[in-house]
């Protein structure tokens, strides 16, 4: 596993921005690193501004979602979810992101549904969420452990 150096990736997107301040890649990388430097309130700001100027970002959509979740707000975080996979409806990350948010939220079925939807384009997605905190709360769920569980071959 890789080790992110958030100051760093934060120091290249304001160098980025310096130099093109409308660089859609850069806004959203700056803000995803504040947001994982411990800021989580500035990173909810700055990609509710970058989404300003940038509508129709689904990268930006979905890391705001994430963000909210971190930051206590999981039904706020359905509705960026369902914005970025309006945008980009084959966007994983997001449908995943999306079954946190309703799990937080206490939708519990809805979040399995999503989470099985993530899972069955992806089968990494299974082994992220079996490790992931976000789940603890359900790990006794029969749909969630069919979810997860990993298709016999016949």
């Amino acid at each position: 596993m890789a080790v992110w150096d958030w100051k760093v990736i934060e120091k290249q997107a304001n160098a980025a921005l310096g130099k093109k301040a409308d660089d859609v890649n850069a806004s959203r990388r700056q803000a995803h690193a504040i947001g994982m430097q411990g800021n989580t309130a500035q990173a909810v700001d700055m990609l509710q501004k970058h989404l300003y100027y940038h509508p129709k970002d689904a990268k930006a959509m979905d890391l705001l979602a994430a963000f909210l979740v971190i930051a206590g707000k999981p039904a706020d975080a359905i509705g960026w979810s369902d914005k970025a996979l309006q945008a980009d409806p084959k966007f994983l990350a997001a449908r995943y992101n999306r079954a946190v948010a309703c799990v937080k939220s206490g939708k519990v079925e809805e979040g399995i549904r999503d989470l099985g939807m993530a899972v069955e384009s992806n089968a990494e997605y299974r082994e992220i969420a079996a490790e992931d905190a976000d789940f603890a709360g359900i790990t006794g769920n029969a749909r969630f452990k069919a979810v997860l569980a990993v298709p016999k071959m016949e």
